[in-house]
């Protein structure tokens, strides 16, 4: 007899409490999630709506039949200043690491007359200050595109801090010139806050920080002076800890003014009337005396003979040197826009402004100019890309009576695994020819930094070095940031070449590269970005191209090599170069010797790469490297044979990285 059927209320189902549980947790993570990813992209995406389209920023040179010379009517008087330092501010949230008052006690204790202290979006007056300037740095993005404002009347707080447009820069630095006395852009080499070609094409600021304990941003005034901005420059030592020698006193101002108050500074450095000092440890830095202008001549006078000094014109070209001399003078043809003087001996280095052609005074910024519609549609764009975007976050269809569909069992451990991998780097398991990824022990680390001498033949002629640094994260990896960069050259021809490679350790491939070449006449700037799972690279400016599984460039490649196990008479063939047409590469392994460098006397194996391409490691480089002949494999030596000559690299004793 059948058993009697059991009536089953399809409208009510009393929950399990496990299940009820488990579904308010759920729910409450997801509105959670979904709250983050909202305030994500109303950061992103809703500043947006605030932001004007400007009109293309033209680069017209300086012109005119006069000459304007900011240190024209020098006084006696001078200020020692420093406009770039930061204090423990916002509960400790920033940088800085002493309070604001011993940090101007530091710089007064070192004759300062013009102590700034120029914490993040915060004005900060110290307790004894009785010469205060109202500083602050203004910028929270992640890309260091900050900006310092001097003589503050406001603060203003608005920012992008995960990405800004060009548009952005120009509405902000329209926003900021409002508020204060100057503007200044600083750092622009850190994280490429700020592009050379990019910082030329906009306005609103009217000083550039060219020298602090970082860097030097010479190459961006340059850029930015030969599209004819009327740009003056400062050197600060944006410290951040006064107990570390290479961050104070090691880079200021010297502002010709009456004293050290804000309406003496503010207008000096208006007009120009100031030069930038970066000392040597240890070393007392000259003065300049004068710098005249007569008819299309220049003269600048410093107070003791300088071992080198250089006449810098449009392009960054250096027009004349001079050496073992206090002063240095030239001619302005009529081709030269401007020039600036650079003067450099034992007690430190002397960047002065420049003179420029002009028949306005005072010189003054082109202005920005928006483009109304453009800019109502872009705005408008940004709002619906906002709104659709909410929508798509909090819209939820109406759920139906029917029990809810549970995830089939296999499918769970399956995404489970696919999302490990992707969040590993590891290949996903239905890809032909995975394998389990070992980790393997690198024979360099974060922090590891080496110093070089350069020389060209047998004479000393620049330095070099090779750096790591990170972890840091790029498109969810984590990446070693590996660095290349060797300085010098000899009389008319320079040589500044930097490579930085962001290195994911997990794949041992690289996953950005950027060049900054500058050989003599030849100027190269180039950004790559990897996808090595598309097997596509984005060169900036260019269309995508196709690349390696697993590609590595010219500065990955040095590092790459130090993991090999290397056996005198070895040949090995890697197509792992990210053009995929300079492939395969060759690494010979030539033999071992035993060398003395400025560092010590080591036993080294050497290493031959040849890569078909262009630069030192070309077939027409001959580039020999000696690595130590142990576990760590560091670059003991290096040298070259490029088309000007034969350039070397021979490590020496480290000094702390800046």
């Amino acid at each position: 007899m059948p058993l009697p059927e059991t009536p089953v209320n399809h409208d009510v189902a009393a929950p399990r409490m496990g299940s009820g549980v488990w579904y308010a947790t759920v729910r409450a993570l997801s509105w959670i999630a979904r709250g983050f990813a909202a305030l994500v992209l109303t950061v992103l995406v809703l500043p947006y709506v605030f932001v004007p389209v400007y009109a293309p920023h033209a680069a017209t040179p300086f012109r005119g039949t006069a000459v304007y010379n900011p240190y024209a009517q020098l006084t006696p008087h001078w200020q020692r200043a420093n406009f770039h330092a930061h204090s423990r501010a916002w509960n400790g949230l920033t940088s800085g690491r002493q309070s604001p008052d011993s940090l101007y006690a530091a710089y007064a204790a070192r004759h300062y007359d013009v102590r700034g202290i120029s914490n993040y979006h915060l004005i900060t007056r110290t307790s004894n200050d009785s010469t205060f300037l109202p500083i602050y740095e203004h910028g929270i993005s992640i890309k260091k595109t900050h900006q310092l404002i001097i003589g503050a009347r406001q603060v203003r707080a608005l920012d992008f801090p995960l990405w800004q447009t060009t548009n952005a820069k120009q509405y902000f630095l329209d926003r900021l010139r409002d508020s204060a006395a100057l503007t200044v852009i600083v750092h622009p080499y850190m994280r490429e806050g700020y592009g050379k070609t990019e910082l030329a094409s906009l306005s609103g600021y009217d000083l550039l920080e060219v020298r602090s304990h970082w860097n030097t941003a010479a190459a961006w005034w340059d850029t930015v002076l030969t599209a004819g901005n009327p740009v003056w420059g400062i050197g600060n030592d944006d410290s951040h800890d006064i107990t570390n020698a290479n961050e104070i006193g090691v880079v200021w101002t010297m502002v010709n003014a009456p004293g050290p108050r804000a309406p003496d500074v503010i207008p000096a450095l208006r007009r120009g009337a100031m030069y930038v000092v970066a000392a040597t440890p240890g070393g007392t830095p000259a003065h300049l005396l004068t710098v005249t202008v007569r008819g299309d001549t220049i003269s600048a006078t410093f107070d003791r003979a300088m071992h080198t000094l250089q006449v810098i014109t449009d392009h960054g070209i250096t027009s004349k040197t001079a050496t073992d001399s206090p002063n240095i003078t030239y001619v302005l043809d009529s081709t030269v826009h401007y020039a600036r003087v650079v003067a450099s001996d034992a007690g430190g280095t002397l960047y002065l402004n420049p003179v420029i052609r002009t028949d306005a005074l005072p010189v003054v910024w082109q202005q920005s100019t928006i483009r109304p519609l453009v800019s109502i549609a872009m705005r408008t764009g940004a709002l619906l890309l906002w709104l659709g975007l909410m929508a798509l976050l909090f819209w939820r269809r109406r759920s139906s009576r029917a029990a809810p569909r549970q995830p089939q069992p296999a499918l769970v451990p399956r995404v489970a695994i696919m999302l490990l991998a992707c969040g590993l780097g590891l290949p996903w398991p239905h890809e032909a020819g995975a394998q389990a990824m070992v980790a393997t022990a690198l024979p360099f680390r974060s922090g590891e930094y080496h110093e070089y001498d350069l020389k060209f033949g047998v004479i000393t002629v620049g330095s070099g070095s090779l750096s790591v640094s990170g972890p840091d994260t790029l498109r969810g990896r984590e990446v070693l940031r590996l660095r290349y960069e060797i300085n010098g050259g000899i009389p008319f021809f320079r040589v500044h070449d930097v490579m930085e490679s962001s290195f994911d350790v997990s794949t041992m491939s690289s996953l950005r590269f950027t060049q900054d070449l500058n050989e003599g006449p030849k100027h190269y700037n180039r950004h790559y970005d990897f996808y090595p799972d598309e097997l596509i690279v984005l060169e900036r400016g260019k269309p995508r191209a196709a690349t390696v599984a697993a590609p590595l460039d010219d500065a990955s490649f040095i590092f790459f090599v130090r993991t090999l196990p290397l056996e005198v008479g070895q040949t090995m063939n890697f197509s792992r170069y990210f053009r995929p047409n300079a492939n395969p590469v060759t690494i010979e392994v030539l033999r071992r010797e035993t060398i003395t460098v400025p560092a010590g006397t080591f036993k080294t194996i050497v290493v031959k790469p040849t890569i078909r391409t262009s630069g030192i490691f070309s077939e027409g480089g001959q580039a020999e490297l000696w690595f130590s002949d142990n576990a760590a494999h560091t670059l003991i030596q290096m040298k070259a044979k490029l088309s000007f000559g034969s350039l070397s690299l021979y490590l020496r004793p480290s000094r702390k990285p800046r």
